[in-house]
């Protein structure tokens, strides 16, 4: 029985979140349940935003003059208010905010005469706003983003439907003029070549585009939704975003499926920034009761421009691994938790997870932790138990209780010596197991590397924290050589800077000490192991 193992599913609930958490004085923002589900108040404690991100939203018109809104609406430097002229030679006159693709002119705030729904007036002023309502302003409520510029892209006309090559035509728009993230809030089910094009040229421009999965309850696996599932063989284009209820649970309307939903987001009883125009009979500035991936998208859309803020070079690939390393799991039964990605959004830990992807050098390393001198060194721990689903590739220790994922092949095989000793159960009962943790390579087997940092790490075990073992760093080569012999580097295995950070840091050996390297396996042995099951 050969196994893979998906490392997406596994990094879940395990990295601490500060203690001290931002809250903004923002009167609604306790009626804004999502952000605090989503972990934004300890997000803000590592950043705000910033009004160099631009987040362009594609969307039915955004209210630019709403006092919650207009000093997060992006502006174009390059034109001249008014004056009925291309300044920036871009091909568009006037568009100072951004475009109206519908009716070709830079007024793009929503249409509300004529044909115009309630819904379509308003929607495009509520996904600005839970990117980025100006926060800490004494006024409604917040996006994820304090600071941020959002630039408004009117696709949708008065009824809230759109025509694929106004979208196509705005996402080339949206590139040109700077946006690092796109938002739609929409979805469809026809493909259209040239809209396919338009988001390939973004992608490999490094935008992140994020898309609402759909409303009609349906499993995209087998019907296809867009622009949720553009991609290439090589490259997913676009983050697809399904939605969650209060408790973590898949919303009863939300579309679903393994091949189009990369994460989820809560989507039900939002509040949040309505259109506003006393004058126009549109009196309120807020309003509640959404529901929809519509509302999904956006929360991830402002969580990308968060993680921009902090870390600028990271790549639209290396965002949507993050922000799947650091969800949170579903809560249902084992289908319903496979087809909603690898969880729920949690911002706070992308932030976390993310700084594991942009050190210069080296990883940042936490201050060692002293052995004590009378503590024993114990070389390996055994773990017996390892299960899999009958629906699910991912291999796991159980213990009473819980389950512990394995991080990848490599590790597993620190243990064991064939995939045989793995047991199947029923995807019902893998589900009844409480996801607590991950199982990392094996004591006194191999050494470690981080990826970009030239330090090797012995493995010791750790009896207070079976599941975090001590990596003691080996503090030159003359040390390993005598410890391990003239092919040490043999042992050693590489380890992304994610899972660096669930070890405990020990000790450094200073000078030889004794090992059984008689358990040791070495890297070419383990990809043996691998490929021979």
């Amino acid at each position: 029985m050969k196994k893979f193992f998906a490392l997406f599913f596994i990094l879940v609930c395990l990295i601490p979140v500060q203690s001290l958490a931002v809250a903004p004085n923002d009167p609604n923002f306790f009626e804004q349940w999502y952000l605090q589900k989503i972990g934004a108040e300890n997000a803000w404690d590592i950043t705000t935003g910033s009004d160099s991100v631009v987040v362009a939203v594609f969307d039915s018109g955004i209210d630019i003059e709403h006092p919650d809104l207009k000093n997060n609406i992006w502006i174009n430097s390059g034109e001249i208010p008014g004056n009925g002229l291309d300044d920036d030679k871009n091909g568009y006159i006037d568009d100072v905010n951004g475009w109206d693709f519908v009716d070709d002119d830079g007024l793009v705030g929503p249409v509300v005469i004529g044909q115009a729904t309630t819904d379509a007036i308003s929607h495009g002023t509520l996904i600005a706003g839970l990117i980025g309502a100006v926060g800490d302003n004494m006024k409604g409520v917040v996006g994820v983003n304090w600071n941020v510029r959002i630039m408004p892209l009117r696709v949708l006309d008065a009824t809230g439907a759109g025509d694929s090559f106004d979208v196509a035509f705005a996402v080339d728009y949206a590139v040109k003029n700077g946006a690092d993230v796109i938002n739609f809030s929409f979805s469809g089910n026809q493909s259209d070549m040239y809209l396919r094009e338009a988001l390939r040229r973004a992608y490999e421009a490094g935008v992140v585009i994020v898309s609402a999965i759909g409303n009609e309850a349906a499993n995209v696996d087998n019907s296809a939704v867009y622009p949720a599932c553009y991609s290439s063989l090589a490259s997913d284009w676009v983050i697809g975003v399904a939605s969650t209820n209060q408790i973590d649970g898949r919303s009863n309307f939300t579309n679903f499926g393994a091949s189009c939903v990369d994460i989820s987001a809560p989507g039900e009883n939002i509040f949040g920034l309505s259109y506003y125009d006393p004058m126009a009979g549109f009196p309120t500035a807020y309003d509640g009761g959404w529901s929809g991936t519509s509302m999904s998208a956006p929360l991830v859309s402002g969580a990308v421009a968060l993680l921009l803020s902090k870390y600028p070079n990271l790549t639209p690939e290396e965002i949507e691994t993050i922000l799947q390393l650091s969800a949170d799991p579903i809560v249902g039964t084992a289908d319903i938790v496979s087809s909603m990605g690898p969880g729920r959004l949690n911002i706070s830990r992308a932030l976390l997870v993310a700084s594991g992807y942009v050190t210069a050098n080296t990883p940042a390393v936490p201050e060692p932790i002293v052995l004590e001198p009378s503590a024993p060194i114990v070389q390996s721990v055994i773990l017996d138990n390892f299960i899999s689903g009958q629906s699910f590739d991912t291999v796991y220790f159980a213990q009473n209780n819980e389950r512990y994922a394995v991080i990848n092949a490599l590790t597993y095989f620190t243990y064991e010596n064939s995939f045989i000793f793995v047991n199947e159960v029923p995807d019902s009962s893998l589900g009844s197991y409480r996801l607590s943790g991950l199982v990392l390579p094996k004591p006194g087997v191999v050494l470690i590397k981080i990826k970009s940092d030239p330090r090797v790490y012995a493995i010791e075990a750790n009896p207070s924290k079976p599941f975090s073992p001590y990596l003691r760093a080996i503090d030159s080569e003359s040390i390993a050589k005598t410890m391990y012999g003239n092919n040490w580097a043999d042992y050693v295995i590489d380890i992304e800077p994610t899972f660096f950070t669930k070890f405990t840091l020990g000790a450094p050996m200073l000078s030889p000490e004794v090992v059984d390297t008689s358990i040791m396996k070495t890297r070419q042995q383990l990809t043996a192991l691998i490929a021979g099951q």
